[in-house]
């Protein structure tokens, strides 16, 4: 998926959700006897300010919702230079670092684009993980804010499965029109060709499918998020980390 296509999409979520709320509170405020004039100017300019007010905090509902906190500098250096030297050779902006206390190994990236990527570790990863595989995942993420995949993923997490969590048929389902179905190989590709070493990642994803645990504070709504999301996940992955592994071990 081009980067075009995933924002287009993005902001196509953004558009329906706008419209879809701007007629249930107009709808709302002409029951309560406001005029239907007054009712969708109101309805509207809420709409608006709804949408912006979610736009610009849909990382930072994230975030919080893991229970993630700002990794100070310094206190897991060997992580924060492997990321700062990546970003360097391959061209990316540098995100902010956000680290989850859990022994559970996993990733993520929530951001807009690459220079408001916020790169997600848990303990468990750095613990369990060495230098070569760490940098295969982190590449994988980091070119997630480079065709924008890390912009759509929150996006449908925050405006589809949070809202529409109860309905899990219905989630995956609109999941299923939005994202391409060979989008997460895809990003596999293209990490793999900026480090040149595939069995870099599919050895890290491979001792993050055999480990298998998973957080213990994990939302229904953001699973999919994660570099190796749990079975569970709302919205399910067109290709598993096991057909990911295996893709990668033919290359």
């Amino acid at each position: 998926m081009q980067p075009h296509e995933a924002v287009r999409r993005s902001l196509s979520i953004f558009l329906i959700w706008f419209v879809i709320d701007s007629i249930l509170l107009s709808i709302t405020l002409s029951i309560l006897g406001i005029t239907i004039i007054l009712a969708v100017l109101t309805s509207v300019v809420f709409a608006i300010a709804a949408s912006v007010f979610t736009y610009r905090g849909m990382e930072i509902k994230i975030i919080k919702k893991i229970n993630a906190k700002g990794m100070e500098i310094g206190s897991y250096p060997k992580f924060e230079n492997l990321v700062s030297g990546l970003c360097i050779a391959h061209g990316f902006r540098h995100p902010n670092l956000f680290i989850v206390a859990d022994s559970a190994p996993n990733m993520m990236m929530v951001g807009k684009n690459s220079s408001l990527g916020n790169l997600i570790v848990t303990t468990g990863l750095l613990e369990q993980l060495n230098r070569v595989e760490l940098e295969g995942l982190i590449t994988h993420e980091l070119s997630r804010t480079r065709n924008r995949l890390a912009f759509l993923d929150s996006t449908t997490a925050i405006l589809v499965a949070r809202p529409l969590y109860f309905i899990p048929a219905l989630v995956n389902w609109v999941a299923t029109k939005i994202f391409a179905s060979w989008a997460v190989a895809e990003t596999d590709l293209q990490a793999v060709g900026l480090t040149r070493y595939p069995t870099a990642l599919a050895s890290a994803l491979k001792s993050l499918d055999t480990d298998g645990r998973e957080l213990k504070i994990n939302p229904m709504f953001c699973r999919h998020l994660w570099i190796n999301p749990p079975v569970d996940a709302l919205i399910s992955a067109s290709f598993t980390t096991s057909d990911r592994i295996a893709a990668l071990s033919e290359l």
